[in-house]
């Protein structure tokens, strides 16, 4: 049997892109014909413009959408007789873009409207979290099993030691990922930070990721930095795999206050490397973390700057939360939610013979 991928957009260092390669790579392991499919397309990357799938359509495929912001691709797989699976990774919502990236701000708006659309057509909705799942329920999808991310760690054990080489000493190294973008709160961040200074003057605030698209709110946090005169807050933009590595490796607190996440795979690359996680308890959030970490319910700044006080000072706390964070990993390593994802394609191949 043929199943196949299909997206808005492909490329490496994000988390649907990296999933959907991986996806792919495993397909063929377990001997299925399987293409990926995207309107945009990262260069460097295997995949072929989704119009293409023409082509190859037909009525015992299986096609796999990777479903995060509206697009084209919705009305072009409508007309297709594939078995259709949507995988759903969540939208922000719009509110968060207008006035930013107001391109972006429409495509959520399309891809809400959607989804009830999806739900007629789609043999399955596949959430990577129980949160997606609740979201893919209230749309009116009929089957619904959930698939957590799909990570392969191997890629984690290579870090570029230069990085490690210009943070030496014993500074407290807070650290945040994820793309620059409003819903992520970098702000509040910055304003936590501001107070943790005021604690530890030994001290830096990591913030990695991209900001293409969203310059002005990166204008914005710069203006902040400028204000409340903080030049350790450290914004590399989007870093290699090896260089995050090692910004994980250095970090003492990985610290999230983001309002919107489908999954947040930062807080399973946090697990992975032992870092204490304090997070806001929103959306996918609680469900990722499960009970490890911290999570904030009053974004009061001055109290999660002395939170990080204490974690970083209070060994035995440290290595408690740690644990949990170890224990909640094993659950979500790469040969369950590999064998999780056998589970679901036998149960579509069953029901297609």
């Amino acid at each position: 049997m043929e199943i196949h991928q299909i997206l808005p957009n492909i490329g490496r260092g994000d988390a649907i892109g990296n999933e959907t390669l991986l996806i792919r790579d495993i397909l063929h392991e377990w001997g299925h014909t399987s293409d990926i499919y995207a309107q945009n397309i990262q260069p460097g990357i295997d995949a072929f413009p989704y119009t293409n799938y023409k082509n190859k359509s037909a009525k015992d495929n299986i096609l796999i959408y990777h479903y995060s912001i509206g697009s084209d691709i919705t009305e072009f797989i409508e007309k297709l007789p594939d078995k259709i699976v949507i995988l759903y990774h969540n939208q922000t919502p719009e509110k968060y873009f207008w006035g930013i990236n107001d391109q972006v701000a429409s495509l959520l708006h399309k891809g809400r409207q959607d989804m009830k659309k999806l739900s007629n057509i789609a043999k399955y909705g596949i959430g990577d979290s129980e949160f997606n799942c609740l979201e893919l329920k209230e749309s009116g999808f009929a089957k619904i099993e959930v698939l957590p991310l799909i990570f392969d760690f191997e890629k984690k054990k290579i870090i570029n030691e230069e990085i490690l080489k210009q943070y030496p000493d014993s500074w407290i190294n807070i650290l945040f990922v994820g793309r620059i973008a409003p819903n992520k709160r970098q702000d509040e961040l910055i304003k936590i930070f501001y107070y943790y200074k005021h604690i530890n003057p030994n001290s830096r605030l990591f913030l990695i990721g991209n900001f293409h698209g969203f310059e002005e709110y990166y204008k914005n946090l710069k203006e902040i930095i400028e204000q409340l005169s903080l030049p350790d807050v450290i914004m590399p933009g989007s870093v290699s795999d090896n260089d995050l590595n090692a910004y994980y490796s250095i970090a003492d607190v990985f610290l999230c206050m983001s309002e919107h996440e489908g999954f947040c795979v930062p807080l399973v690359e946090s697990m992975y490397f032992n870092v204490p996680i304090i997070a806001n308890n929103s959306t996918a959030i609680p469900y990722t973390l499960g009970d490890a970490g911290i999570l904030v319910n009053n974004k009061n700044y001055r109290e999660i700057a002395e939170l990080i006080d204490v974690i970083t000072n209070d060994n035995s706390l440290k290595m408690k939360l740690i644990k949990k964070q170890k224990n909640r990993l094993e659950t979500l390593t790469y040969e369950k939610t590999k064998e999780k994802f056998r589970q679901i394609i036998n149960n579509l191949t069953d029901e297609a013979q």
